[in-house]
Formats: C-alpha cells, sequence, structure tokens
C-alpha cells in the first residue's frame, strides 16, 4: 500500500512550508534515511529524510510551491502501483498540486486526509456555496460546524494559514481580494497597503534594457514578507545617541588574551549583548512584547544576533542572557553564527527571542533605522566606530565615537522611555565597571 510523505511541522511556530529542492525524482528508488526534499520556513531551512524504503511514485508539490504542515506532498509505494484517487486527482490540475490543500468534498474530507467534523446539512449547504469547509470555525458541539456557520460564512478565495492570520492581524477582508488561485501571505500584504505586488498577481512587464524576473529564494521572500508585516504593525520611531567607545575597546583589549587562551574570540558584539542584557532588565517594558491590547513583559532576555547567510539574513537568540557571563554570551553566540551559516541550526535558535541588535559597524555604516523583529518592541542598530574630534574639559580630543540606533514600537515605548534606555545602554558601555 501507498504511503504518504508529509510536509513536516518543524516547530510550534511552524504552520506551513516550502519545498525548496526534491533530491530525488518521480521513479526513483528509496531507503529509509535518504533525504527526499528540502523544506524551508521564515526562520531555516531543513533536509526531510524518508522514513520508508519504496518508489517516488508521485510528487504533489513541486519546488518553489508552499504547502500546510502535514499536508501530503508526495507518494512512496511499489512501482506501478496505483495511489488514492483524491491525491492522485488533485496532482493531475496544476492548481492543486500547487496547493494540496484543496476544497472539501461532500464528504468533509480533504485532499490532505484530515477530516473537517460538519453536520450533513452542513456539507451539503457548503458544497452548494461553494464554502471550503475548512475555513469555517465550527460552533456545535467539540467545534462541529453546523448548518447555521455555513449560511453565515462568506463566499470568498481559498486562504493560506499565514495569509489568514495576517488578514485579521491587518484589517484585511480576504473575500474582496481578486486573485489567481489561493490567497497568500503577499496577497494580504499588498492589499494592506504594504506590498510591492498587485492583487491580481501581475508583474510590471521588464524594460527593453531589465533581465526577466525571476523568483527568489524562500528565506528573501520570508525577509520581505516579515518585514512589510513589522512596517505595517509597529508605529516605529529611531532615535539615534553617540557613545565613546574607548572603555569598550579597552575592555576588550585586557579579556581578549585570558578568553583567547580558552578558545573564545571576544567581539564588540560580545560586549553589546552582555550591556543590552543588563539594561532591558532595568527596562522590563522594552522586553516585552504586545499584543491585542494586552503587554506580556518577558522574564528573561533573549537576545537575537542579525546573521548574515547567503543574500539575507537570519536572527538566531542566545537564551537568558542576562543571567550569562562575557564569555558563556561569546562562546554560546559564535556557535550559534557557525550553526545558522552552515544551515544546522534549530527552530528552537531562531525562536522565542525578546530583543535584537543589528551590527552594521563592519561595514562603515555610521547610522540607519534597523526594522522591528516581529514580535519584539525594539531593535538596536550598531554603527561603525569612527575617530571624531570631541570636546572634553574644553579641550578638542579625538574620540573614537560610535552611534547606537534603537527602533522602539511607539504603542509602548515612547520618547522618554526609549531616550532613557539608551541613555542607559550608553552609560555601560562608557563605564563597564558598572556591570559589577
Amino acid at each position: 500500500m501507498a504511503t504518504k510523505v508529509l510536509m513536516p511541522k518543524l516547530g510550534l511556530t511552524m504552520t506551513e512550508g516550502t519545498i525548496e529542492e526534491w533530491k530525488v525524482k518521480e521513479g526513483d528508488i528509496v531507503q529509509a534515511g535518504d533525504v527526499l526534499f528540502s523544506v524551508s520556513t521564515d526562520k531555516l531551512t531543513n533536509d526531510v529524510e524518508c522514513d520508508t524504503a519504496g518508489t517516488l511514485l508521485k510528487i504533489l508539490l513541486p519546488e518553489g510551491e508552499t504547502a500546510p504542515c502535514k499536508s501530503v506532498v508526495a507518494w512512496i509505494g511499489q512501482a506501478g502501483e496505483a495511489i488514492p484517487h483524491s491525491e492522485d486527482a488533485a496532482a493531475g490540475d496544476p492548481a492543486a498540486s500547487a496547493v494540496p490543500a484543496v476544497p472539501s468534498t461532500s464528504n468533509g474530507r480533504i485532499s490532505n486526509g484530515a477530516y473537517i467534523r460538519a453536520t450533513p446539512l452542513a456539507k451539503k449547504l457548503a458544497k452548494e456555496k461553494g464554502c471550503d469547509l475548512a475555513s469555517i470555525s465550527g460552533t456545535g458541539p467539540k467545534g462541529i460546524v453546523t448548518a447555521k456557520d455555513v449560511e453565515g460564512a462568506k463566499v470568498g478565495p481559498k486562504t493560506s494559514p499565514m495569509a489568514a492570520k495576517l488578514a485579521e492581524e491587518l484589517g484585511v477582508d480576504v473575500s474582496k481580494l481578486e486573485t489567481r488561485g489561493r490567497v497568500m501571505k503577499a496577497d494580504v500584504l499588498a492589499a494592506a497597503g504594504t506590498g510591492a505586488s498587485t492583487s491580481s498577481g501581475t508583474a510590471a512587464a521588464p524594460g527593453g534594457n531589465d533581465l526577466p524576473p525571476v523568483k527568489v529564494n524562500a528565506l528573501r521572500r520570508s525577509i520581505a514578507a516579515n518585514m512589510a508585516a513589522s512596517w505595517s504593525i509597529s508605529p516605529r520611531v529611531t532615535y539615534t545617541h553617540p557613545v565613546d567607545a574607548s572603555a569598550m575597546k579597552d575592555l576588550r583589549a585586557k579579556l581578549k588574551d585570558s578568553l583567547g587562551n580558552q578558545g573564545i574570540k571576544l567581539t564588540y558584539n560580545h560586549i553589546l549583548m552582555k550591556v543590552t542584557a543588563r539594561a532591558l532588565t532595568e527596562f522590563p517594558d522594552v522586553n516585552a512584547s504586545f499584543a491585542d491590547g494586552m503587554l506580556t513583559r518577558h522574564i528573561h532576555v533573549n537576545m537575537g544576533l542579525a546573521v548574515a547567510k547567503g543574500d539575507g539574513l537570519i536572527v538566531p537568540n542566545v537564551k537568558n542572557c542576562e543571567e550569562k557571563s562575557l564569555a558563556q554570551i561569546a562562546r554560546e553566540t559564535e556557535a550559534l553564527i557557525e550553526a545558522t551559516r552552515s544551515g544546522k541550526a534549530t527552530m528552537e535558535d531562531m525562536t522565542g527571542g525578546t530583543f535584537t541588535i543589528s551590527s552594521l559597524g563592519p561595514y562603515g555604516i555610521t547610522n540607519f533605522s534597523p526594522i522591528i523583529n516581529q514580535p519584539e518592541l525594539a531593535i538596536l542598530g550598531v554603527c561603525d566606530i569612527v575617530d571624531t574630534p570631541v570636546v572634553r574639559d574644553g579641550q578638542i580630543e579625538i574620540r573614537p565615537m560610535m552611534n547606537l540606533c534603537l527602533t522602539a514600537d511607539h504603542r509602548v515605548i515612547d520618547g522618554v522611555m526609549a531616550s532613557r534606555f539608551l541613555r542607559r545602554i550608553c552609560e555601560l558601555l562608557e563605564n563597564p565597571c558598572l556591570l559589577l
């Protein structure tokens, strides 16, 4: 009997995944443990191994397409074996193969194998109205969908789980969107005025000197969607404060050799993470998240550091940063950076962050406005250290000055709080002994 290959659920927050690459093709013989395909989420990319031996009979989800977790993406069985009709039919339909979760049939079962609990009359009405039972919230016992639920449901385009969640947050009525096929995250962002594409999914024709447009990878698509969502969700203000980096440079110089003997390469980012974690414990409203009119203050500081990978950025985070020594922070941060760039970082490494630091100092940037990493409330941008003439005790001196740029969500963090928090970071950097 043929075996389903499902879209994996790689973490609690994962709702859908994108097939980056099929490592095998239809008709190939596979063994248990062989890598079937690589799947990407908005956080990371992982290889998915085969659970059973056999022949790859059918690929339902092509490369570059997205599907909900636990939906069927392929079938494995004996060579020549037939696969169940519903999935086979979906695979033969280009629209259905792109979106495995097809509309509910009259018996309430959808193509990915999930069963929608609904009354017989509700199923009949849903079929007549062309409604997707999976998109209707049931109000009957144990969440069963009733005829009343179907009658009150709006008939609209089918929507991906991520797009539905984003539409609710941004107040977009997906029933009014005109799309080709299922409504996706990009369609919702475009309708909210935050995306560059139109809801019809068409792109501007390239000019005579332009190359044909190409589809970017899943990481870049995720970054684009998340940044656009953050831009829409958070009313943000960026505050810039100069800091004399003399003490920070001196601290690194004094500790560099002793930590180096332990195999630890101390950087300015490590010192900044330690100092910022301390400041966050003094400003709990900054180390927090805000949703549905509720402010959640986080007990620990999970410090994220933006890491370049390929043509994008990924933000792993050091857990409980406020409790750790500078050596521990340095060791864990470098291990996370290596794991991120080598593709070995886990979902746990990427989730649960409460504050992020983004450093463009190594690239010569002296001022910028970083975008908040949702659902966090602020992000600290770190700039280049530049020898600058400053006045000290009436005398002009050359000092290594560095700008710190704090972007904060003004729904919670007003100008006074942001200024005090940023000033406290500067005080700790200029007087590291205060950490004691």
